[in-house]
């Protein structure tokens, strides 16, 4: 009689959460009825045995080839405990955060679910849940996730009968140990080791707060990619143990003022030991098109038995992740390096190392943490000179070092900056000169006359469309943070000729034979075509050094044509080397893993050991870490491997284009010289054997001309003392035929006829003319002045 009397009791209560619940949330009772004969065959089945085992089908991730690389399985962390083996902090936190009347109600909580009910009402969908934690127990192991009311009818059901056959503790024990915390964690012990590395018996208020918050929804308070969310979410759940009565105001503000862990201590999901296959985990779970919340994406993912097919080539993972071993000095100290690699027409991200380990610190630096260019970002300041303002490699810039600026609304005001190594210059070089030695203060110059609203606009066409770039006058120099994965797609459209492609790695997602996910390519026009080809131009020479002068020459590619740019942070905090050739693009970052850290001696320093830095550094010790130094051997070593088996291809020559002509901002002067592009790389270069304007031969100035790196252009190699060693690169003959015989005064096969013009030779970037005009170009000033900018000296290397 007395269980017949709690069955009817049960049905009664069963039928008040519909009528005031459904009420609230507008179901007509046609979409009702139907499901009132399951409650009553659930209540009354006393053979209906609650299963709380969780049924999945292993989600699994291929590579490119349809290898299988890894599963995506829920149920991996998991470590079993008693109640009483855990902190009655944990307990009583849990409680107040999900279900503060657990031990006073049936199993359901009428009050919660018409409260939610309003709720979903005002919001104009399902926005808020009334599941007590038998409810959220019963939905963890029977009837699946979907928030709908045909489900909440069989699960309050089921919740009231699990009341019937366990107790409140043997309830608050199962959920403790099947809640999940993110990062692979099932239960509270696994969770308490990988975010505090201590047993659950030990947990205070402030940790069970902050896992207390996770359960609703472990990716969006995820305190590793979401720390924001995280501290706001754990300070909730604080008040809540305030309004409970667990603690008081002024311990609520005491523990919210703890930092929030920033790194797992423990490996997460089976099987993601790679930076890859993390990022394709994030991606599914973040993808509206496998669930409309995060708990129905969730289960889809892992309970799911999706099959995901990615870009990820497992060859050129270990090819990246030997240069990284075989270049990064063995005793690193605190030094990382990370590198990402992708195809710039398709967008297909083939290789990515994001750091010292996924199984350690789960934190990715190729896509989530950005960190300054240095000189790598002045690319995208030659692009919009050249798009926006018509400027051509053959232009002459003031080149004055140190310089200082007016800046009226930023800080410093003026803005001071130097050459790295605190060079001294006077003069002018050409646009090209400046990029191939990295000029500080010429590119400087050059952000303004391009304006730097236009430098921001471009970059962002190109691809750093997340990072936070602004119109600051230090904004050549690169101080602003941005990833890996953003500079590889940005140098990628210099590969793809101005076409911007979107990155990316998930190529199809199938279930069962459907397909839920298909990779379509976004493509779009950044920069013209010319543009590109003149930046590639220039950015080629600076690895094969065909100018004379490069600072990338550690990452040539045998036989094959590449280019790239270096790039140094302040103090050498970071090493960059981005680059590409018409098939791949990579970028290779190296650093602190913690932030800031030196990577160079100071012999002024009293706080920073020479000896530390040389066991770190060894052969860089004395120069410091540039971008030229270990990013671009490691980007070196990568490409040659990684390009072996490709076809060998060539960039496309730029157009010609018109003479050079001085360009200088308002207030400066330039001296009257005559514009043009030296055939030798530099004016010092220059031998002109019978002194009659033309040049006829190149000095060798310290690597210029040595045989693995060719003559210029406009050069030929000529071997004078027959040694079978090129000595000196001399003007190629014209075209057209001639009768006139060389100068008697030209030493025998080392000289060109005379009768040679440079505007008939000319490099395809930029015509060589002697005839250029004197007068000076006025360029517009600077962009509007920026509220910030980078220290006052800065000295950025390469």
């Amino acid at each position: 009689m007395r269980i017949v009397f709690r069955t009817l009791f049960g049905f009664v209560q069963l039928v008040a959460i519909l009528l005031l619940g459904g009420t609230a949330l507008a179901f007509t009772a046609a979409a009702v009825s139907p499901s009132l004969a399951d409650i009553w065959s659930a209540k009354t089945t006393s053979a209906a045995d609650v299963d709380l085992t969780i049924l999945e089908t292993t989600t699994t991730v291929y590579d490119k080839n349809g290898q299988l690389i890894a599963e995506l399985r829920a149920e991996i962390d998991r470590e079993y405990i008693s109640l009483d083996q855990m902190s009655d902090q944990v307990k009583e936190t849990v409680l107040a955060v999900e279900d503060a009347n657990f031990y006073t109600h049936g199993g359901v909580n009428v009050t919660a679910i018409v409260r939610a009910g309003v709720t979903n009402l005002s919001a104009g969908g399902i926005e808020q849940g009334g599941s007590t934690i038998t409810q959220q127990l019963v939905k963890l192991g029977v009837v699946g996730d979907e928030q709908v009311l045909e489900r909440k009818l069989p699960e309050a059901a089921i919740a009231m009968r699990l009341e019937d056959k366990m107790t409140k503790d043997e309830i608050l024990e199962r959920y403790m140990n099947a809640a999940y915390f993110g990062g692979g964690a099932y239960g509270v012990q696994s969770a308490a080791e990988l975010y505090f590395n201590k047993d659950a018996r030990f947990l205070t208020y402030g940790e069970s707060a902050l896992l207390a918050g996770l359960i609703s929804n472990p990716s969006l308070y995820d305190p590793v990619y979401r720390p924001t969310n995280a501290a706001n979410r754990r300070n909730t759940a604080l008040g809540r143990l305030v309004a409970e009565g667990f603690i008081t105001q002024e311990e609520r503000e005491e523990l919210a003022a703890a930092p929030i862990p920033r790194y797992r201590q423990l490996e997460g999901e089976a099987f993601l030991d790679t930076y890859f296959v993390e990022e394709v985990r994030r991606s599914l779970l973040d993808d509206v098109r496998l669930g409309a919340t995060p708990t129905d994406r969730f289960n889809t993912v892992y309970y799911g038995g999706l099959e995901v097919y990615t870009t990820f080539d497992p060859v050129a993972q270990s090819f990246a992740e030997n240069a990284m071993n075989a270049e990064l000095p063995e005793n690193r100290l605190t030094i990382i390096g990370a590198l990402l690699s992708m195809e710039p027409n398709s967008g297909a991200i083939r290789a990515m190392i994001g750091g010292p380990g996924f199984e350690k610190f789960e934190f990715n630096v190729s896509t989530q943490k950005g960190r300054p260019t240095g000189s790598s970002f002045k690319p995208f300041v030659l692009a919009a000179a050249f798009e926006q303002r018509g400027i051509v490699p053959s232009d002459q810039v003031l080149s004055t070092s140190p310089c200082e600026f007016e800046n009226p609304n930023g800080f410093p005001n003026p803005y001071e900056a130097g050459d790295y190594g605190d060079a001294r210059r006077t003069g002018t070089m050409t646009v090209q000169e400046h990029t191939l030695r990295s000029t500080n203060c010429g590119f400087l110059r050059l952000g303004q006359i391009a304006g730097l609203n236009n430098v921001v606009d471009t970059a962002r066409a190109m691809g750093l469309r997340e990072s936070n770039i602004e119109a600051v006058i230090s904004l050549p120099l690169g101080p602003y943070d941005v990833t890996p994965l953003e500079m590889a797609t940005a140098y990628g459209t210099l590969a793809n000729e101005g076409i911007s492609v979107q990155p990316y790695m998930i190529d199809r997602v199938t279930q069962r034979g459907d397909t839920l996910i298909q990779h379509v390519p976004e493509r779009s026009r950044a920069i013209s075509t010319q543009t590109a080809r003149l930046v590639t131009d220039i950015l080629e020479k600076n690895i094969s050094c065909a100018a004379g002068r490069c600072t990338g020459r550690r990452a040539r590619i045998e036989g094959r044509q590449a280019a790239g740019k270096t790039g140094t942070g302040q103090n050498n905090y970071d090493a960059w080397f981005v680059g590409y050739t018409p098939q791949v693009v990579t970028a290779v970052w190296i650093g602190g893993q913690d932030g800031q850290i030196r990577m160079k001696y100071d012999r002024n320093s009293e706080d920073y050991t020479r000896q530390d830095y040389i066991n770190a550094f060894g052969e860089f010790a004395d120069a410091g870490v540039t971008g030229g130094s270990i990013p671009a051997a490691i980007w070196g070593r990568f490409m040659n491997d990684f390009m072996v088996p490709l076809p060998v291809e060539t960039f496309n020559e730029p157009d010609r284009t018109r003479s050079g002509k001085k360009l200088a901002l308002v207030g400066e002067t330039l001296d009257s010289v005559i514009v043009r592009v030296s055939p030798c790389g530099s004016e010092e270069a220059e031998v002109d054997i019978d002194d009659d304007g033309d040049v006829d031969s190149c000095l060798d100035l310290g690597g210029m001309n040595i045989p693995d790196e060719g003559c210029p252009a406009l050069m030929e190699p000529r071997d004078t003392n027959g040694d079978g060693v090129v000595d000196r690169c001399v003007i190629r003959p014209p075209p057209t035929t001639t009768t006139e015989p060389p100068p008697t005064t030209v030493a025998p096969t080392t000289v060109a006829p005379t009768t040679v013009a440079p505007t008939t030779v000319a490099p395809t970037t930029a015509t060589p003319t002697t005839t250029a005009a004197p007068t000076t170009t006025a360029a517009p000033t600077t962009a509007p002045p920026a509220t910030t900018a980078a220290p006052t000296t800065t000295t950025a290397a390469p």
